[in-house]
């Protein structure tokens, strides 16, 4: 058994997959944090999961709180004291129980007043004492999205909590909570091996619950389950149809990885693959199989067990998976009785907003923002295509289909208007409407399909923002977050030259009276919003976050052009003469901050270093703009580096502040020109860096 080794084991009926993972995170968090905060951090901790435990392994702490002098407060020195110094009853008492003599007591001026007070040694508390107050607390105090009582009225929990294991070192750590004494009893599977069982420490906790075919380690059972799975789907003559979240909540919800296949009718092959694997998945919470190209008529699942030697558990999942698919070709067939154009008639039956009109209204804005993009971008060729992926994009909101797996909206969609002989731009539209759904998911395919996908966010963020419901922290039920990333990684990636704040203003205009703001309201809440979805996305392709608010400070209407400067900015870093001109553009903000505008002179120049700076930056103004003017932002920082010496001359030989105020002002006018120039590309100064790091240049 390892030193200081503690070990928790919270067992309790089954809790549901989504909340395993955060729960066991609160729990290591707030047990950690509980025991360093005495001084007793361990020096490694780790956790455990399955669907009915909670598991901490923690080594290495201490068995004993330290030993401390601490300062024991007592009465006030005037009534500690008689007129003669002597000590009173109040402070021999207090003496006493504090275990020192009367001639120890000291006296000490606090802010109410003076008192009298005496060091004492605090004799640190057993390490299993202050777990058995800290344990309950953690344990009780886990934050669940719901909570539950039983029996005579124990809880709130999200479960009832059948056993506890908190062995210290072996020794159990006593505590009661909900009614449940603490120990070293467990069991193993509630069907298969539910005699109790009693344990000594981590290593035989592990070693017995295996001998029961019990896997706590959740990447270890993940990885049996998924080697199973793999070695079924050969036997089937094909290959697992890979869904790494399908896998996740498998895994949580067993703790004996065993895997169990099962076949379907053929017949069900000819519904679509994804209303099949969607069916699979959401219903029964299995994998589809991959044979020649297709789909197999066969599923694979977790069952809790290791074998199945009667083949009940393949037989019942059979039953199930046979009844579900039976519901969704019948789904399938009612939806196919109408075309997508028919089931888009009834948009203007399903509400949107109550405040911001139907699906049939949020289609015709749609469709104008489409028109606005397709000018902006020149995509002329596109733009009936377009129109007419609006006018269906929707529709299978209205499906029997859609309204029993909500992931597939849009993708069945999709799938009709291709059944019913859409173009394909057409049709490829509708079914990647809402990609890309993570931050790293693809982006719609061809130009329909994004400036679809660009118009419907752009329509939610406005419409949402302009009844002035904004996301908070932790609450988001309009998706706006996920709206805005998709919006912003679609433009970034296939690099669309369009001005954001125009088309969100057009957009504003779109609603009408909808909103009791001003467009103006509506547009500078949604801007800063918009911002922080591009500071996550450059953020995550690598740009540092002084790199990205340089380049955002001049302006992010145009993301793929916002890029290309930070871009130039990233390249620029260890570039001593542009970390000079950075400095540089700092020092000149400071001297500018709080002037006025001046007029520049070229009569009033006096000094050959400043003579020398206003012809240099002469030239680099040219030279800026007109790398500006064909987006080449990396000559633009070239140019500017290469201004360093030159301002570094004027800053040792000119005194800016000079006494002369024709010479002061002019001197001034001339670094507000500079300061423009300098702030072209990116707003420099928002940049970090120190003489040191220019030192290592």
């Amino acid at each position: 058994m390892a030193k200081g080794e503690l070990l928790l084991e919270v067992r309790s009926e089954e809790i549901p997959a989504r909340m395993l993972r955060p729960a066991l995170a609160e729990l290591e968090a707030g047990v950690f944090d509980g025991l360093a905060s005495l001084g007793l951090a361990p020096r490694s901790i780790d956790g455990f999961f399955g669907p009915r435990r909670l598991c901490l392994v923690l080594k290495g702490s201490p068995r004993r709180e330290a030993d401390q002098r601490v300062q024991q407060v007592g009465p006030p020195a005037s009534a500690a004291f008689d007129e003669d110094g002597q000590p009173t009853r109040a402070a021999l008492g207090f003496a006493k129980r504090c275990g020192v003599a009367a001639e120890a007591l000291q006296r000490v001026s606090l802010d109410k007043g003076e008192y009298v007070a005496v060091e004492v040694e605090k004799r640190g508390r057993p390490t299993t004492e202050i777990l058995s107050e800290l344990l309950p607390r953690v344990i009780a105090g886990l934050s669940w999205p719901k909570t539950m009582r039983w029996g005579s009225g124990q809880g709130p929990w999200i479960r009832p909590i059948h056993g506890i294991v908190a062995l210290f070192e072996g020794e159990v750590v006593a505590f009661e909570l909900f009614g449940i004494e603490s120990g070293r009893s467990t069991c193993g599977h509630p069907v298969l091996s539910p005699e109790p069982f009693e344990v000594k420490g981590a290593l035989d906790y592990r070693r017995k619950l295996e001998r029961r075919s019990v896997e706590i380690d959740f990447e270890v059972r993940r990885e049996r389950i998924a080697a199973g799975m793999r070695e079924l789907a050969r036997g089937l003559g094909g290959e697992v149809v890979e869904d790494p979240e399908l896998l996740d909540k498998l895994t949580a919800i067993c703790e004996i990885p065993g895997v169990v296949g099962g076949r379907f009718d053929e017949e069900f092959l000819a519904l679509p693959r994804e209303v099949l694997v969607t069916t699979l998945r959401d219903h029964q919470s299995a994998f589809s199989v991959e044979h020649k190209g297709g789909l197999a008529p066969a599923f694979l699942t977790v069952m809790d067990r290791l074998d199945d030697p009667a083949g009940l558990v393949q037989a019942g999942n059979e039953w199930v998976v046979a009844a579900r698919l039976t519901d969704a070709r019948f789904f399938y067939q009612e939806d196919r009785k109408l075309s997508l154009s028919e089931h888009a008639e009834r948009l203007a039956k399903l509400t949107f907003h109550v405040k911001l009109g139907s699906y049939a209204d949020k289609a015709q804005r749609i469709r104008q923002l489409v028109q606005i993009l397709c000018e902006e971008l020149q995509w002329g060729k596109d733009r009936k295509s377009a129109e007419l992926a609006t006018g269906l994009l929707k529709a299978d909101l209205t499906t029997e289909m859609v309204k029993e797996f909500t992931s597939l909206q849009g993708i069945v969609g999709g799938i009709y208007a291709q059944a019913d002989g859409a173009h394909e731009e057409v049709w490829q539209a509708i079914y990647d409407q809402y990609l890309p759904v993570t931050s790293s998911g693809s982006i719609p395919r061809g130009r329909v399909g994004m400036v679809c996908g660009i118009a419907d966010r752009i329509d939610t963020l406005v419409g949402i923002f302009g009844l002035g419901l904004r996301p908070t922290g932790s609450r988001d039920p309009f998706g706006l977050r996920r709206a805005a990333q998709g919006l912003v990684k679609i433009v970034l990636e296939a690099e669309l030259p369009i001005d954001l704040d125009l088309v969100a203003a057009r957009a504003v205009l779109l609603y009408g009276d909808r909103f009791e703001r001003t467009g103006d309201e509506v547009l500078n809440d949604l801007r800063p919003f918009l911002e922080d979805r591009v500071r996550h996305i450059l953020g995550l392709e690598g740009f540092a976050y002084d790199e990205i608010e340089a380049g955002l400070a001049v302006g992010f209407g145009n993301l793929p052009d916002l890029r290309a400067r930070v871009q130039a900015l990233h390249g620029m870093r260890n570039d001593r003469g542009f970390l000079s001109v950075v400095l540089a553009a700092k020092r000149i903000a400071n001297i500018l901050k709080d002037t006025e505008e001046h007029s520049f002179r070229v009569e009033l120049l006096k000094d050959d270093a400043e003579r020398e700076l206003y012809e240099s930056s002469r030239d680099l103004r040219a030279e800026v703009e007109a790398a500006e003017a064909k987006g080449a932002y990396d000559e633009c920082l070239t140019s500017i580096s290469h201004f360093a010496d030159v301002l570094e001359r004027f800053f040792v030989e000119v005194l800016v502040m000079d006494e002369d105020r024709d010479l002061r002002q002019n001197r001034i006018a001339l670094l507000q020109s500079i300061q423009r120039t300098l702030s072209r590309t990116a707003r420099l100064t928002s940049m970090v860096v120190d003489r040191a790091e220019l030192r290592k240049g």
